[in-house]
């Protein structure tokens, strides 16, 4: 088996194109061990989420990790080797993988409205009944309203499943004693501060949010409490960082595409006789 000079680039062009790609399924096995094996984060994500649904996710990392590391070595053999058989088959797996790309991206934003249903439920259900009494969850939503400056599930000041769901529908507030808290300390933008925590958790004032409301009129608001949703606060994220989300997307695919091309060429540059050596 020969090929000419064009077919020598495009063989260790596409040898080189493997290799990068083994490194990105080796980064997916890896990160779908991390996020298997690690119980704490697992297990607040599992719990605010309900279900195994984040070690399911864990796992087809693992799987995807590892058929784009098996379609590399295909790829690699098959350019080094330059044996077609492999190539095609590199080709045709590259192809079937492709499609289940864009089917997923069809499949995610066609059933978007289920899939937020879905995450609502499951958001409202963990805080309605088991913040303040699951270790797990109460850390879990701790922990995200910390982070993304949120409380509560979603909406804006107004809405009564934003903080106001602390007051209004959780088990947590109605089993309190003593002090009453009308949100969590994790709702409180400085919570480490005794003064502004009580202003936050609604301990020191009465006119204002949280005890007051909703709805909120101006001046009734409390600066020293998140009052967004987490779910809002979360999707504006993603929607602040669509671009990227959408680049990367693009990149993906446009990898699978070039790894295509590069193994017709290259097939189409092998002179050999026989289809499979």
């Amino acid at each position: 088996m020969a090929v000419d000079a064009c077919g020598k680039f495009l063989k260790y062009s596409m040898f080189t194109f493997n290799i990068v790609i083994v490194i990105a399924g080796c980064c997916l096995v890896g990160f779908g061990i991390y996020t298997k094996t690690n119980h704490v984060g697992i297990t607040r994500v599992s719990s605010v989420l309900g279900g195994n649904l984040v070690v399911t996710l864990s796992l087809l990392l693992i799987i995807a990790g590892a058929i784009v590391i098996l379609l590399s070595f295909l790829g690699c053999c098959g350019a080094i080797k330059e044996v077609r058989c492999m190539l095609v088959t590199f080709f045709v797996l590259l192809f079937l993988m492709f499609v289940g790309f864009v089917v997923s991206a069809v499949l995610v934003y066609a059933f978007r409205e289920k899939i937020e249903k879905y995450t609502l439920e499951q958001l409202r259900g963990s805080l309605y009944k088991n913040y303040g009494f699951e270790p797990q969850v109460t850390e879990a939503w701790d922990s995200m309203q910390q982070i993304f400056k949120c409380c509560g599930v979603e909406g804006d000041v107004n809405s009564t499943s934003s903080w106001a769901f602390y007051k209004t529908h959780s088990a947590w507030y109605f089993n309190q004693t003593g002090s009453i808290q009308f949100v969590p300390d994790s709702c409180c933008a400085d919570p480490t501060s005794t003064p502004n925590r009580t202003v936050c958790t609604g301990q020191a004032f009465s006119n204002i949010a949280p005890v007051f409301g909703p709805p909120v009129p101006p001046g009734k608001a409390n600066n020293q409490m998140y009052d967004k949703g987490c779910y809002t606060k979360l999707e504006s994220f993603l929607m602040g960082n669509i671009k990227i989300l959408l680049g990367v997307l693009s990149v993906i695919a446009f990898i699978m595409i070039l790894g295509m091309v590069f193994s017709v060429c290259l097939c189409r540059r092998i002179q050999d006789d026989l289809y499979c050596d």
